[in-house]
C-alpha cells in the first residue's frame, strides 16, 4: 500500500469514528446530483441530521446502498430511522429507488439531466387501526397533556420533508459546472395518500483543492409557508473513494428548525 493509499485509508478511518454514524446527494447534503457509480460499483452512504425546533429536537439517521447497475442506471435503498421528542430511535420508512443519467451523448449539451423515483413505505406501527382509535379515544386526552407538555406536536404532512408516510418521490435533477464551481437543481415531488407536495433544492459546490470544498444549499417547499431551509456546507474528499460532508444551516418558517446540522459520507467500492 503506498503512503496516499494509506492516508486515504487513515483519513476515511478517523472520519467515521468522529461522526459516529453519521438527507440526499453524492456531493451534497441535501441536494441530489447526477453522479451514478459505474456499472458493478457500489456506494455506501450515510446521512445524520439534526433538526433544533423551539418546541424540542429531532434527529435522523439514513443509511443508505447504491449499486451500478448499466450504464447511466443504478439502484438504491434508503432506510430512515428517528428520534423525535426523545421519543427513542424509531424505524422510519424505507425507501428504494431507481437513478438515470439522461444527459444527451453530445459533449457540447452544457447540463447534466438526472431523474430518480422511488417509493417510501413508511413504518406502519400499529396492525389494527381500530384498536389505534379504540386507544386513541381511551387515552386521547393524555396524548395530548403529553404533547402540551413537550410542546411538540408539529408534522411534516403535505411536505416535501414528509417521513412518515407511505409516498411516491422523485426528483428531475439539472447539473452544470462553471470551472471549479458545481451547480445543481432538483424539481421535487412526493405524492401520497390522495395528496401532493412539490419543492426544490438547490446547491452551489466550490472546490478550493483536490481535498476541500464549500457550498451553500437550500430545499423547500414551493408553498412560502411549508418547508424551506438554508444549509452552508464543507466538504472533505481526501480520495476518489471517499467523500465526508458536514453542514450547518436554519430554517426560514414556523414548519422549519430553528437549527440543522447535517453530516454525512460517502464510500465507494
Amino acid at each position: 500500500m503506498n503512503h496516499t493509499r494509506l492516508l486515504c485509508a487513515l483519513s476515511a478511518i478517523l472520519i467515521l469514528a468522529s461522526t459516529a454514524s453519521a438527507h440526499h446527494g453524492q456531493d451534497f447534503l441535501i441536494v441530489q446530483d447526477v453522479q451514478l457509480p459505474k456499472p458493478g460499483s457500489l456506494r455506501l452512504v450515510g446521512n445524520f441530521e439534526w433538526e433544533s425546533y423551539e418546541t424540542g429536537d429531532e434527529f435522523g439517521l439514513i443509511p443508505g446502498v447504491m449499486v451500478g447497475v448499466m450504464d447511466r442506471l443504478a439502484l438504491a435503498v434508503d432506510v430512515h430511522f428517528r428520534d423525535e421528542a426523545g421519543s427513542n430511535w424509531n424505524y422510519s420508512n424505507i425507501t428504494p429507488a431507481v437513478f438515470f443519467d439522461l444527459t444527451p451523448s453530445s459533449d457540447k449539451f452544457p447540463f447534466k439531466i438526472g431523474l430518480t423515483a422511488g417509493y417510501q413505505f413508511a413504518n406502519s406501527s400499529s396492525a389494527d387501526p381500530a384498536m389505534d382509535r379504540e386507544e386513541e379515544e381511551e387515552h386521547g386526552d393524555h396524548h395530548h397533556a403529553d404533547e402540551e407538555e413537550t410542546g411538540h406536536a408539529h408534522t411534516h404532512g403535505g411536505s416535501i420533508h414528509n417521513h412518515d408516510s407511505d409516498a411516491f418521490t422523485s426528483r428531475l435533477i439539472l447539473e452544470t459546472n462553471i470551472g471549479e464551481t458545481k451547480l445543481v437543481a432538483n424539481l421535487i415531488a412526493l405524492a401520497g395518500d390522495g395528496s401532493a407536495a412539490w419543492g426544490y433544492a438547490f446547491g452551489a459546490r466550490h472546490k478550493l483543492n483536490h481535498v476541500f470544498a464549500v457550498g451553500g444549499e437550500a430545499m423547500g417547499d414551493f408553498d412560502s409557508e411549508g418547508w424551506q431551509e438554508l444549509v452552508a456546507g464543507i466538504y472533505l474528499e481526501p480520495c476518489s473513494a471517499f467523500t465526508f460532508r458536514i453542514g450547518a444551516g436554519f430554517g426560514l418558517t414556523d414548519a422549519t428548525p430553528d437549527f440543522t446540522l447535517r453530516t454525512g459520507f460517502v464510500l465507494r467500492f
